[in-house]
C-alpha cells in the first residue's frame, strides 16, 4: 500500500512523524510532500519531499498512490499545489482529509470537503469540532535520543516555556498559548521562586528539543484547555509538564488512550504560582513526576502501537467501509453543545471579563 501525504506547511512536524512511523513499523510505504517547509521562518522541522524541489517524484507518487492524505483543508481540484488531484491520481485511489485544526468551518457545501472518501481528526482540541469523525493520533518518536529522559542535575531548577506564536491569551480560541501573559508571569516568578526561566521561540525544532531536554519543568498550553505535541514530547523526555486540560480534553484523553492516569500537572495560568512553589521545594517529587511522565508515554503512547490506528483506518477506507465514530449520529446536537459550545461560552465569558478589567484599569477601550 502506497500512502502519499500532502501538507501546505510542516504542521509542527506532525505529518512527517506519521510518515516515518508508517515506514518504520508497518508494511505501508508512505511519503510526505510539503508545499512550504519555510512557512514558520526559522522554526523548521524535518522534511521528506519538498514540492518545488521534488515535483517529478511527487507527480509519480501521486499518480500511483493507493491513498492520498491531505493534512490541510484542500480542494482536490483547485489547490495551492496547482494540480488536479482527482485527474492525476489513479481511479482506485482513496482520499482522506486529516484535520489538525478546528479553525476550519465544517460544512458539506465547502469545496474543501468534496471528493474525500473519509475524514479523520487528531485527538487534541479539534476533535470537539468534528465529533462524527474518527480520531487518528499524532505520533512522536519516543525511543529517539532527543525524546528520551536525561538527568539534568541543575543546581538551580530550569523552567522552560515553548510557544509557536506570540498571540495573547484571548486573541484566539485555540491557536495561542497566551505568550505575553504566560511569559510575563514566569519571568516574575523566576525571581520570586528562584528558578531559571528559559523561553523557546522561533528556533529550529532540533534546537528547541535540546533546550527542553535540559530543563526540569516544561510549561505547555496552560490557557486554552487543550494539549499539544509539545506536551507529549515533554512527557517522553521524562519532564514535569504543566498543561491545562478542560473537562472535554480530560474526558477525551482518558477514553482515547484507554488510561486511568493523566501525567500532566493539570494547572491553568491562574494557579501556576502556588503549584510551582510546592514542586520547586521538593526535588524528589519533581523526579517522581518526571519518571511517571516517561512511564505513561512508554505504556500508552508507544509509536509502534499508535501507528496501527492509521494502518487499520487506511485498510477500512480501501475496503469502502464506513469510518465514523461509534454512535456518532446519536444525540449529535446535545454532544456538540456539551463537548464544544459550552466550553466556548465559558471562554467567551472569561475573555469579556479580562477586557473589561483592562478597560477599567487603563481607562480606554482595548481589544484583541
Amino acid at each position: 500500500m502506497l500512502v502519499v501525504h500532502l501538507t501546505y506547511t510542516p504542521l509542527a512536524g506532525a505529518p512527517i512523524r506519521i510518515v516515518n512511523a508508517l515506514n518504520a513499523f508497518t508494511n505501508v510505504k508512505a511519503r510526505l510532500i510539503n508545499l512550504n517547509p519555510n512557512a514558520y521562518n526559522s522554526r523548521v522541522f524535518p522534511e521528506d519531499l519538498i514540492w518545488q524541489q521534488d515535483k517529478n517524484i511527487a507527480f509519480s507518487l501521486i499518480s500511483t498512490a493507493d491513498i492520498i492524505v491531505c493534512h490541510h483543508p484542500m480542494d482536490l481540484v483547485n489547490n495551492k499545489f496547482g494540480i488536479n488531484l482527482k485527474e492525476l491520481a489513479k481511479p482506485s485511489c482513496k482520499f482522506i482529509q486529516h484535520f489538525h485544526s478546528n479553525r476550519f468551518v465544517y460544512g458539506l457545501s465547502n469545496p474543501c470537503l468534496k471528493g474525500f472518501n473519509a475524514r479523520a481528526v487528531i485527538p487534541h482540541c479539534p476533535e470537539r469540532s468534528f465529533l462524527d469523525v474518527e480520531i487518528l493520533p499524532n505520533i512522536i518518536p519516543t525511543q529517539s535520543e532527543e525524546l528520551s529522559p536525561k538527568k539534568t542535575g541543575n543546581e538551580i531548577p530550569i523552567v522552560a516555556f515553548s510557544a509557536s506564536t506570540k498571540r495573547k491569551r484571548f486573541e484566539r480560541r485555540w491557536d495561542t498559548k497566551g505568550y505575553s501573559e504566560v511569559s510575563s508571569k514566569l519571568k516574575k516568578l523566576s525571581t520570586k521562586l528562584g528558578f531559571k526561566y528559559v523561553e523557546i521561540f522561533g528556533i529550529p525544532y532540533n534546537e528547541a528539543i535540546k533546550i527542553r531536554r535540559e530543563a526540569d519543568i516544561l510549561i505547555g498550553d496552560i490557557v486554552t484547555g487543550s494539549f499539544h505535541l509539545t506536551e507529549f514530547e515533554g512527557l517522553s523526555q521524562g519532564k514535569v509538564v504543566f498543561c491545562f486540560l478542560d473537562g472535554r480534553s480530560m474526558q477525551n484523553f482518558i477514553s482515547y488512550f484507554k488510561c486511568n492516569d493523566c501525567p500532566f500537572v493539570n494547572t491553568s495560568i491562574d494557579d501556576i504560582e502556588i503549584v510551582l512553589k510546592i514542586l520547586l521545594k521538593n526535588k524528589n517529587l519533581l523526579s517522581d513526576i518526571g519518571n511517571f511522565s516517561r512511564n505513561w508515554i512508554t505504556k500508552y503512547y508507544n509509536e509502534e502501537n499508535l501507528v496501527c490506528h492509521h494502518v487499520d483506518f487506511y485498510q477500512r477506507v480501501l475496503k469502502g467501509e464506513e469510518v465514523l465514530r461509534t454512535d456518532s449520529d446519536k444525540f449529535a446536537e446535545a454532544k456538540r453543545f456539551l463537548y464544544k459550545d459550552l466550553y466556548d461560552l465559558h471562554w467567551q465569558n472569561e475573555r469579556k471579563k479580562s477586557l473589561s478589567f483592562f478597560n477599567r484599569l487603563f481607562g480606554k477601550k482595548l481589544k484583541y
